[in-house]
């Protein structure tokens, strides 16, 4: 009797609509047979026989100098490998090969991962290693993301086969059990326009790093993520020694979106008093100063406005009337310093600094404390759910991949309670009041003109090291938490950037809403119910398959701005689908046939313009802030391959 190892079937990973994210695929090892007493079962030569014309045709097909390839087929070995770029090849690749019946040509085949969508979301979903079992098979384990998080379960159980003399049976104690898939909570929609948003940031800002984060504000739900520098797990390009997942590793000072949490403790404590004044710029406690950002001295300022204009002097102030020891205890409330558990590994704590009267002041305001972008979504979370802390999430189900019966499903997790309802709302109507003020840091996060209230707050983080802080605008993070809507909120959203090298824009905070208000948007269309202006709101038909005139016109009679790219024939795409919530005044771009044209971009958002681009494949360098007000091509220029449009935009007075 003899018994051998049947692997099981490693399961799927997919989106939150059954997009296929991770699957299982074949991959190939070539190398060369030189030694000339190797023949078929048919007695024909079965090694390399012209070496040059072999090296040529491999060379046309995987890219390779074929003098690379010549130079291993003319070594006096019997055998021979040809390098990394002849290792882990396609399918696709090996049956090109195959074709060319090229005697002597080899390959050895193993196991992989496939994922269909290249880098998205890649640091969420992971990344496998193969290597060897005892039975000297070759076996997928997760090492990154979901991969490694959920690798017990998508990798199953193997079975072992017992052979019984001619009969071979299975061993009914020991049959295979596949992996089961496991389904995420990420929108492949939604995780698409962040990836191209942060594609135009990081490429823009020259940053060290950026990271984006969407999370469903009353489940938990992470429906997009993305992080820069990325890496494609097919290939495992971009991938290094020292990677970390932004999302729950590599903890930093958050800066001053930490404010928050600050003035939710001094509601809750009775010491928020928004109209009581104090003197900003500078603030001495036991000899040493806090200093307000870029060493600002803006006189006297209200409570108020401290968080507003985001002072760290006046936050010192509310930290030294709360007292440390109650100070702390809210740091332990909204779970900082703690794991939150979600669904990915290797997560981090953070840290924090807190022995001495100035430590403690410091991390009213984000210093001498760090964080990662997972607890401050969970602790904002407080914000929007009447206090109630929820845990965030990435796994939705998992499902038996051969019934199909759901194993587990995600659920939202409430973690605490660390303020009271009514503090919340308060809260929410201050981080409204950065948005809405004049002088708010979070003005340009307004989304007022389609009939949202954002509630939001701005970072601008130093970054220690060796024990001292970094100088200049270059050498920090900047960031945005922000809730929409104000009330009855849907989304939670962070953006971080570290070190940016280039400021295409006035302001960095422009840069960010570039990410943010066409992901937002696209999110709340998606939720009808977001809106908060429902009177301001319309149902976008299924304006595909009609005339472009037709559903030109349909749309014109909603209140919508239609643009065409395409001058005739049906429509056979449109940016917002059918079916979803859109605000008045909004633009649907339309996807025809026939050439594209240069539209009139007058007056429209720096968003709207970037969304032309994508969908045009157009290149565009945007100047100004603002909005568009004088473009470089003439509008119904028909657009080519290779064409640029500048456009500058400006501020309405």
């Amino acid at each position: 009797m003899q018994t051998s190892t049947v692997p099981a079937t490693r399961g799927q990973i997919l989106d939150s609509t059954g997009q296929v994210l991770a699957d299982n695929s074949t991959v190939y090892d070539m190398y060369a047979v030189l030694d000339k007493k190797q023949v078929t079962k048919t007695g024909k030569s079965d090694y390399v026989i012209n070496k040059k014309e072999t090296a040529q045709k491999i060379s046309s097909i995987l890219g390779i100098d074929s003098n690379i390839i010549y130079q291993q087929l003319i070594s006096n070995k019997l055998q021979v490998e040809f390098g990394p770029k002849t290792k882990n090849l396609s399918v696709d690749q090996y049956n090109q090969i195959m074709k060319l019946n090229l005697p002597g040509i080899k390959f050895n085949s193993q196991p992989a991962r496939y994922y269909p969508n290249n880098r998205m979301a890649s640091e969420i979903i992971g990344l496998t290693n193969s290597s060897q079992n005892s039975a000297g098979q070759r076996i997928l384990k997760g090492v990154l993301g979901v991969e490694a998080f959920k690798n017990t379960l998508l990798s199953g159980k193997d079975g072992l086969l017992t052979s019984l003399g001619s009969q071979t049976e299975s061993s009914k104690k020991n049959q295979v059990q596949n992996g089961e898939n496991v389904t995420l909570t990420l929108d492949e929609k939604l995780q698409a326009t962040l990836e191209n948003r942060m594609d135009v940031l990081f490429a823009g800002t020259k940053a060290k790093s950026a990271m984006a984060v969407l999370m469903e504000a009353k489940t938990g739900k992470i429906v997009a993520e993305t992080q820069r520098p990325n890496f494609d797990p097919n290939t495992q390009e971009g991938l290094s020694d020292s990677w970390e997942n932004l999302l729950n590793q590599g903890s930093f000072e958050p800066g001053s979106t930490m404010k928050t949490i600050t003035l939710a403790a001094a509601i809750q404590e009775g010491k928020w008093h928004p109209n009581d004044t104090y003197q900003s710029g500078t603030y001495d406690i036991n000899g040493q100063k806090v200093v307000d950002a870029f060493g600002n001295n803006e006189g006297t300022l209200t409570y108020r406005q401290a968080y507003e204009r985001s002072s760290n002097v006046g936050f010192a102030h509310i930290e030294q009337s709360l007292g440390a020891s109650t100070w702390r205890s809210y740091l332990s409330k909204f779970h900082f310093l703690q794991k939150t558990g979600m669904d990915l590994p290797n997560e981090e704590s953070g840290s924090i600094s807190f022995a001495q009267p100035i430590d403690q002041a410091n991390t009213a305001y984000g210093q001498a404390i760090r964080v990662t972008p997972a607890q401050l979504l969970q602790a904002y979370s407080a914000f929007a759910n009447n206090g109630t802390e929820i845990k965030p999430y990435l796994v939705d189900s998992i499902t038996n991949a051969q019934t199909g019966a759901v194993t587990y499903r995600g659920k939202t997790q409430k973690v605490s309670q660390p303020i009271s309802s009514s503090t919340a709302k308060e809260v929410l109507s201050n981080m409204a009041g950065v948005v809405n003020a004049d002088d708010g840091t979070a003005k340009q996060y307004s989304l007022s003109d389609v009939g949202y209230q954002v509630a939001a707050k701005t970072g601008t983080a130093q970054i220690s090291e060796n024990g001292k802080y970094l100088d200049g605008l270059t050498n920090d993070i900047h960031s945005v938490m922000a809730i929409v809507p104000e009330q009855n909120p849907k989304y939670i959203m962070y953006i971080a950037v570290r070190q940016p090298q280039v400021f295409p824009d006035a302001n960095i905070q422009i840069t960010l809403n570039n990410v943010f208000r066409p992901v937002m948007l696209q999110a709340l269309n998606e939720n009808g119910a977001a809106n908060k202006s429902t009177s301001n709101s319309v149902t976008v038909p299924d304006v595909r398959g009609l005339d472009l005139d037709q559903a030109t016109e349909k749309l014109k009679a909603l209140g919508l701005q239609a643009v065409s790219l395409g001058t005739k024939g049906t429509i056979t795409a449109q940016s917002i689908k059918g079916n979803q919530e859109a605000v008045k005044g909004q633009i649907v771009f339309l996807t025809a046939h026939g050439a594209v044209t240069v539209p009139d971009f007058s007056s429209w958002t720096k968003s709207d313009v970037l969304d032309w681009g994508y969908l045009a494949k157009t290149k565009m360098t945007l100047t100004g802030t603002g909005f568009a007000n004088k473009q470089s091509q003439a509008v119904g220029t028909p657009v080519t391959s290779n064409m640029t449009i500048s456009v500058d935009f400006k501020e309405r007075t």
